[in-house]
C-alpha cells in the first residue's frame, strides 16, 4: 500500500484493517533531500503518517532520528494491536499483583513479634512459653533460610512437624509429646491469625495432624526403672571430669521429689527453700497458676536437705541461681535429664525402647497413687488439672487396673473364708 503525503510517495506498514502507521521525513527547504520523505540519513524532523479508520494524521515523532522514530512508530502500532494490548494489559495486573504481595512480605519475626503483643488475659509465665515457642520457629526458619510469613508453605511445616518424634533423625528437633503439642497449638494459632490480617493468603498449617496425646503417652516407671534412673545419676557424675560438673545429687533430689509428688519439673527446679515447712511444700504452680500444698515424704526431705551448696545456685533455692529466667533454668535442667539416657535402657510395656522424659515420674506418682487406693478426684487435685476430665482422660486405665486389683482382693478374700470363685 501506498500513500501521497504532500506529494512524495510514503510506503506504509498496515497494522490492521483500519489502521496504518508509518515514518516520514520533514525536510527543510535547505535540505538535499528534500523531494525524498523516505530519506533516512538527513538531520531533518522526523514524523508519522498515521491512517486510522478513513482518517489521515500527522504527529511529530519529536526527534531527528530515523531509527527513534521507528520506535516511536512501533509503540503506536503495538497500541492499536489488540494481542499486544491484551498483553499489556494482563502483564499491568500481574505487576499490580506482585506490588500488593510485595507490599504484604512481613517478617516472620516482626509477625510473631506482634502476634504475642497482641495477646490478651495471659499470664506472665504463658506469655514466656509463647516468647519460646517464637524462638523456636524462628530457628527453623532461619535453617531453612525463610524470611517472611508467606515463605512458610504446608510441605516444609509437614516435614519440620514430622522430625519432631523421638525416633526422628534430627536430635535437633526432637520433642516430647507435651512439647510437641503445645508447639503445633501455637503454631496453628499464629497462622490462623497472620491469615485473617492478611500477610499470608493460606495458612499453611491445615495439613499438620494434631499430636496424640491419648493413654499411650502415659508412661509411668515401675519401681525397678525408678531405681535405675536414680543409679544412672551416678553414672553421669563418674563420667563428668570437673566437679562443677558432677550434678548427681541434685538430679536424684529432683526426681524424687517428682515421684512422691507429682511436681512438674519446672515447678521443682525454680522451688525456695522457705516453701518447706515440715512435710508440707506449698507453691503455685507456673502452667495452671493454682496453689498447692504437696505432702514430702521423710527420705525426700532428706535429700533435699543433704544437697551441697553449690557456688552456681542461689543460697535461698536449691536448684536455681536467680541470674536467669525461670523458663531459661527449667531448660538447663531438662538438658540435663537427657543425658542420662546414654546410661539407661528403658523398654515400654510391649517391650520397645523408651526414652526417659521427667513427665514420667509425675506419670508414676498419679499412677501409684492410683493403684493404692486414692480416688481420681483426689489424684486430679494433687495434680493441679483444672477438672477431672483431664485427669481422666490420661489416667482412665489405670483406674481400671486399680479395679482389677480390687477385684482380685475380694475374690482372695472370698477364697479364704471358704467359698470358691470361677470354678475354684
Amino acid at each position: 500500500m501506498s500513500t501521497n503525503v504532500g506529494g512524495p510517495v510514503v510506503t506504509s506498514t498496515t497494522i490492521s484493517a483500519i489502521a496504518t502507521i508509518t515514518v516520514f521525513t520533514r525536510h527543510g527547504s535547505e535540505c538535499a533531500k528534500a523531494g525524498d520523505p523516505q530519506w533516512k540519513r538527513c538531520n531533518c524532523r522526523k514524523s508519522l503518517y498515521i491512517r486510522e479508520n478513513g482518517r489521515t494524521s500527522y504527529v511529530s515523532a519529536k526527534t531527528r532520528s530515523w531509527e527513534q522514530a521507528e520506535r516511536v512508530a512501533q509503540a503506536e502500532r503495538d497500541k492499536r494491536d489488540p494481542v499486544k494490548v491484551e498483553l499489556a494489559r494482563i502483564a499491568e495486573v500481574e505487576a499490580k499483583k506482585e506490588s500488593q504481595r510485595q507490599a504484604k512480605l512481613i517478617p516472620l519475626a516482626d509477625a510473631l513479634t506482634q502476634w504475642i503483643g497482641g495477646l490478651k488475659d495471659i499470664t506472665e509465665t504463658s506469655r514466656k512459653a509463647y516468647e519460646s515457642t517464637r524462638r523456636r520457629i524462628l530457628r527453623w526458619a532461619e535453617s531453612k533460610s525463610l524470611v517472611n510469613v508467606s515463605d512458610v508453605t504446608s510441605e516444609l511445616l509437614v516435614q519440620w512437624h514430622a522430625a519432631w518424634s523421638p525416633d526422628a533423625e534430627e536430635k535437633a528437633n526432637r520433642l516430647a509429646l507435651t512439647t510437641q503439642a503445645a508447639l503445633l497449638v501455637r503454631l496453628r494459632s499464629f497462622y490462623t491469625w497472620a491469615t485473617a490480617v492478611g500477610y499470608t493468603e493460606k495458612n499453611p498449617t491445615l495439613l499438620l495432624r494434631s499430636i496424640s496425646q491419648d493413654e499411650s503417652s502415659t508412661m509411668p516407671l515401675t519401681p525397678e526403672q525408678f531405681e535405675a534412673l536414680l543409679k544412672a545419676t551416678e553414672m553421669l557424675d563418674t563420667e563428668s571430669r570437673y566437679n562443677a560438673q558432677k550434678i548427681g545429687a541434685q538430679l536424684r533430689a529432683v526426681f524424687l521429689v517428682q515421684r512422691w509428688t507429682g511436681l512438674r519439673i519446672g515447678d521443682v527446679v525454680k522451688l525456695p527453700k522457705s516453701a518447706l515447712k515440715g512435710n508440707t511444700m506449698t507453691l503455685t504452680t507456673q502452667k495452671t497458676g493454682e496453689k498447692i500444698e504437696a505432702i514430702v515424704p521423710d527420705h525426700v526431705l532428706a535429700a533435699l536437705s543433704s544437697l551441697p551448696l553449690r557456688k552456681e545456685e542461689h543460697p535461698d533455692y536449691w536448684f536455681w541461681s536467680r541470674k536467669c529466667s525461670a523458663t531459661v533454668n527449667t531448660n538447663k535442667w531438662v538438658r540435663k535429664v537427657r543425658q542420662l539416657n546414654k546410661h539407661l535402657n528403658f523398654k515400654d510395656e510391649e517391650g520397645q525402647p523408651m526414652e526417659f522424659r521427667s513427665h514420667m515420674l509425675r506419670d508414676t506418682f498419679a499412677v501409684e497413687m492410683l493403684l493404692h487406693g486414692m480416688e481420681l478426684e483426689n489424684v486430679s487435685k494433687l495434680l493441679s488439672h483444672k477438672s477431672i476430665a483431664v485427669t481422666e482422660k490420661y489416667y482412665a486405665k489405670w483406674v481400671k487396673a486399680r479395679q482389677r486389683k480390687l477385684h482380685t482382693e475380694v475374690k482372695a478374700a472370698l477364697r479364704r473364708m471358704g467359698a470358691t470363685v470361677g470354678g475354684d
